[in-house]
């Protein structure tokens, strides 16, 4: 019987676009650690990163945990749909990150991004 396991296991992977923002008081080598984290969180629960912009520190329109800037990431990937609680549960418990975002991507929305 010829199954092909890579295609199943590709099929069941969503695709995702998570937005956070670090701390303002980082350097950019924490930063990069942070990020770093983050990337080997999700390829540790069975996913892959497609593409991460760091798009750099910016001024925030309110005040979020008394901070008034942050370093904003952008981070696409895709992932097994069970994996994105508990990332998501683990950027809002990272003292690093004080906000995040994450939005299921359709196909296309992917088509004219790009």
């Amino acid at each position: 019987m010829g199954i092909n396991l890579v295609s199943e296991k590709d099929s069941k992977l969503r695709k995702y676009e998570t937005v956070f923002i670090v701390r303002p008081t980082l350097d950019d080598e924490s930063v990069d650690k942070t990020v770093h984290t983050v990337e080997e969180f999700i390829k540790s629960h069975g996913g892959n990163t497609i593409n991460c912009e760091k798009k750099g520190r910016r001024r925030l329109s309110y005040e979020v945990k008394k901070m008034r800037d942050g370093f904003f990431v952008v981070l696409r990937y895709e992932a097994p749909a069970e994996a994105i609680t508990p990332f998501k549960r683990m950027l809002s418990l990272s003292e690093d990150v004080i906000r995040s975002i994450t939005v299921a991507l359709d196909e296309t929305a992917l088509q004219v991004s790009l």
